[in-house]
């Protein structure tokens, strides 16, 4: 779905160059691509977002960072009612995954529950002890090569705009 939608911001894109060009405001058509940048930058990266399921343990692949816990390390998993995912560790930590949160394609095919289902079935019959259990797993800012790349042409352009609009 995301791929969809950003192909349709970036096939009416063409259509604003032109009607920019025509009004010979160069100004604005950069910091109109800026904009297109940032949006795709949003989409490709919600679009990247996972739960993997690893043989020890599961990742958590959220738009900006992830998450890993290993399976002793959590408490339950609940599919909540607004077609979301929970997983709680034993360490009282929430983790919610952005993947899960409350499309219309999980309303309708019931997926946050299937993948609860996943979950539940790789947890060991014994949860380690708070004291025991590794924590969380953090990465702060993931790699998403295709998204960084966009995000670095609207910097780009917005800079352009910007110097445009300073010296115009």
């Amino acid at each position: 779905m995301n791929g969809i939608f950003v192909a349709g911001v970036w096939g009416i894109y063409p259509w604003g160059v032109r009607m920019s060009m025509d009004q010979g405001d160069y100004r604005d058509l950069w910091l109109v691509t800026a904009v297109f940048c940032a949006v795709t930058v949003l989409f490709l990266r919600m679009g990247t977002c996972a739960v993997v399921l690893r043989s020890e343990s599961l990742l958590l692949i959220n738009p900006i960072g992830s998450k890993e816990v290993r399976y002793d390390g959590i408490r339950k998993v609940v599919a909540g009612p607004g077609a979301a995912l929970k997983i709680v560790t034993v360490r009282d930590e929430s983790l919610v995954p952005v993947v899960f949160g409350g499309s219309l394609l999980d309303y309708r095919f019931a997926t946050s529950e299937l993948a609860a289902t996943k979950i539940r079935e790789r947890l060991p019959r014994k949860m380690k002890p708070v004291a025991d259990a590794e924590p969380v797993k953090r990465t702060l800012v993931r790699p998403c090569r295709p998204a960084d790349f966009v995000l670095a042409i609207g910097v780009v352009a917005a800079i352009v705009g910007g110097v445009m609009g300073a010296i115009g």
